[in-house]
């Protein structure tokens, strides 16, 4: 892409590690960053076990495996890491007690036309830039776990980011091949994680009454509602389920103001999980699990997320 040729990357951990995989893949120089040596050898294990999968996927021979290898470089310090580069994306711990003085760091080492993305899952972008002097150049972008798989990308930008830098972070995202959303208002969450986290709250309030087992829940989520949601989102679900000529308005007069009327009525609404909650899920997830490593769920989970996508997307 025209005026992004390097980026770098903050935090080598999950979400880091599979930024740096991503960019490499896409022909991007890479500085990575952790102050820690463990963490940095851990994300290049990490960004060569994802590249290993590019080309078992047939997206990198051998050759340019290597050679998107070769364009990664990992840094102990945030100032050598970030001194040349286009694109930042920060994945630094999840508060502002970390973010605030990263950003401050970033900000003063890397050019003043840089742009700096955050992979924050919640924070808010108007909070964090309050801190810094670049404030326009500075936004959420914030992917799902895995990065360098899941297209999504929501794009949040706080009250002093600008157009220009809102415009070319979605045109840069566009073309890594990600499918990125604007979230036009701050809100706790953003989008994906407050649908998901909704979802979630219901599953667990099902197990904890006993309606069904942890892995029965899982089962019904995707087995049904999961397989439209990877082709659709809710409303046009809903305005399919009401028919042509009357779509979702008739859904709405139909089940949506009588069966899901009733339904939100007896939803739950506590916003904390107890210790005997959480107990009851870790003894359902290891039951669900049926002996199978956490590498082998990763594993598993990664290799039908690349053919749903192949299918959908058609490819990365």
């Amino acid at each position: 892409m025209d005026g992004i040729k390097k980026v770098a990357v903050i935090g080598t951990g999950v979400i880091g590690s599979a930024w740096v995989s991503l960019f490499a893949q896409k022909g991007y120089e890479v500085m990575a960053q952790s102050r820690r040596p463990e963490t940095r050898e851990k994300g290049y294990r990490q960004v060569c076990t994802n590249l290993d999968f590019f080309v078992g996927k047939g997206l990198l021979s051998n050759q340019e495996r290597e050679q998107a290898l070769g364009r990664v470089k990992f840094v102990a310090d945030i100032s050598e890491a970030v001194c040349e580069a286009d694109f930042i994306e920060e994945c630094s711990g999840e508060t502002y007690e970390v973010k605030i003085p990263t950003f401050q760091e970033m900000d003063r080492c890397s050019p003043p036309t840089a742009i700096i993305g955050s992979s924050s899952s919640g924070l808010s972008m108007t909070d964090i830039q309050k801190h810094v002097v670049h404030k326009d150049r500075c936004i959420v972008t914030h992917p799902f776990n895995p990065p360098h798989l899941i297209p999504l990308i929501e794009v949040v930008p706080g009250k002093e980011t600008s157009q220009a830098t809102i415009d070319a972070s979605i045109k840069f995202m566009e073309h890594l091949g990600k499918v990125p959303v604007l979230v036009k208002k701050e809100v706790a969450g953003f989008i994906g994680n407050r649908l998901a986290v909704a979802l979630w709250r219901e599953a667990i309030d099902l197990v904890e009454n006993d309606v069904a087992s942890v892995e029965d829940v899982d089962k019904a989520l995707c087995a049904g509602p999961g397989l439209r949601y990877a082709l659709m989102g809710t409303h046009m679900i809903y305005h399919l389920g009401g028919g042509e000529g009357g779509g979702i308005g008739h859904f709405i007069d139909g089940i949506g103001n009588t069966t899901f009327s009733a339904i939100w009525q007896e939803l739950t609404t506590w916003n904390y999980i107890t210790d005997p909650m959480k107990e009851k899920l870790i003894a359902g997830v290891k039951e669900e699990m049926n002996g199978r490593s956490f590498a082998e769920c990763i594993a598993w989970r990664d290799e039908k997320l690349f053919e749903l996508i192949k299918l959908i997307y058609g490819g990365k």
